[in-house]
């Protein structure tokens, strides 16, 4: 639905930019609205135009084209690759074209090399653990929850007979992207390097550590773990814990704050950290401008309108307006790179986030990873998290490490 949505207002896109092509740019992205985004932008002035072309996997798509675009938006840009494609853009803020001062401090240190800033953040998302409010007098803290908080609520609110679980707060196993973040919030810290990816590989043991000793000691066994979610855990994440049969659910918030106003009324939510950090979840919306780029002065143009606090509110209400709010969060589908806009202008659109907004200060970001990193997570990251944390004791050394199964796929690709 949304890539029919993203191709009727790319036609009329197309249709109002008339011929003189010298003044169009062309953006590459995966993210539907900024279909939206450059149609607003069309109307607003008359001097550049832009349009947008849909690309699945934009940074790889950069890499290997010899006629790149004028504009690229989307993750994955900061990889070594994609980055050589793109033209430093401090002269932006040196010529007080776009304000620096406006962006989350770490998020634009993200795309800045060596002191040339290559990319410039749109949009990241958060973790968030949800519940039912009729749980709440359960959830010690009002803004967040870590991990050992998780982990003890959840076992208290467990309750068998006869060896057969009726309740079970939570299980990590339950979803791959928790085992994931849960090694990013213990500091696996993958990053890009040859041949694909390195980490840390004390803190991934100390994760799969806990993780089976949570297994163990909070709901007994991986088969106690799966049967019960064989047995109950078939609806989405907001409805199964309005059932009362588990505690916790796992959500993104850009998968969050898209869900109905009568069902976000029925569940509650904290953001998850470990040491009174969030992280920032990998795929961080980026936009830069390409090195061979043949509309650079349009590029610029939609650059600086678009990194404007009015601009943002106004992307918002038109969203709003469209029911486009209805299938994408925020800006791009999370929360603005901006800082004054997320605090004056989200609470108006999502009255949830009143008081739930996280300080800067508790913000991490991933580090620099793949450009092919979302392939390489399903591939082979989360299939070993999942492997090494449900393995039985005497099986664990026979699970398959992480370089090999680098190698293989290596082989295959």
């Amino acid at each position: 639905m949304k890539k029919i949505a993203f191709l009727c207002v790319l036609v009329m896109i197309f249709a109002s930019c008339g011929s003189n092509h010298s003044n169009i740019a062309l953006i590459w992205t995966n993210q539907p609205e900024f279909a939206l985004y450059a149609e607003q932008f069309n109307k607003n002035q008359s001097k550049y135009k832009v349009v947008v072309e849909y690309r699945e996997n934009p940074a790889v798509d950069l890499i290997n084209t010899k006629q790149p675009p004028d504009i690229v938006i989307g993750p994955w840009l900061k990889g070594e690759r994609a980055r050589a494609k793109l033209v430093p853009v401090n002269y932006l803020f040196d010529e007080y074209k776009i304000n620096s001062r406006l962006f989350y401090g770490r998020l634009l240190d993200l795309g800045n090399i060596r002191g040339k800033q290559y990319l410039l953040p749109v949009s990241f998302n958060l973790p968030a653990i949800i519940f039912s409010p009729e749980q709440a007098q359960l959830i010690p803290n009002d803004f967040a929850l870590s991990l050992e908080e998780i982990k003890n609520i959840s076992g208290e609110f467990n309750i068998e007979r006869q060896g057969v679980y009726t309740r079970m707060g939570f299980s990590p196993r339950w979803d791959s992207e928790f085992l994931y973040l849960t090694a990013q919030l213990m500091n696996a810290g993958f990053e890009e390097a040859s041949p694909l990816f390195t980490w840390n590989k004390t803190a991934l043991a100390e994760t799969i550590s806990m993780l089976r000793d949570w297994t163990k000691t909070v709901n007994t066994s991986v088969q106690a773990e799966d049967d019960f979610q064989f047995k109950y855990l078939y609806d989405p994440p907001y409805k199964l814990i309005t059932g009362g049969r588990n505690l916790f659910s796992y959500m993104s918030s850009n998968d969050l704050f898209i869900l109905p106003q009568e069902k976000l009324d029925a569940i509650d939510f904290r953001w998850i950290t470990e040491k009174n950090q969030t992280p920032i979840t990998d795929d961080i919306i980026n936009i830069g401008i390409c090195r061979k780029a043949q509309h650079s002065d349009a590029a610029e143009s939609f650059l600086i309108w678009f990194f404007n606090e009015k601009t943002q509110k106004e992307l918002l209400d038109r969203s709003r307006e469209l029911g486009a709010a209805d299938e994408s969060f925020g800006i791009s589908g999370g929360f603005s790179a901006l800082k004054s806009v997320n605090e004056k202008y989200f609470p108006l659109s999502y009255p949830v986030l009143l008081g739930h907004l996280p300080p800067e200060e508790t913000l991490v970001t991933p580090k620099i990873l793949p450009n092919s990193w979302e392939e390489l997570k399903n591939e082979i990251v989360i299939p070993y998290l999942k492997d090494a944390v449900s393995a039985s004791d005497g099986d664990v050394d026979a699970v398959i490490p992480l370089e090999m199964r680098i190698s293989a796929w290596l082989k295959t690709h």
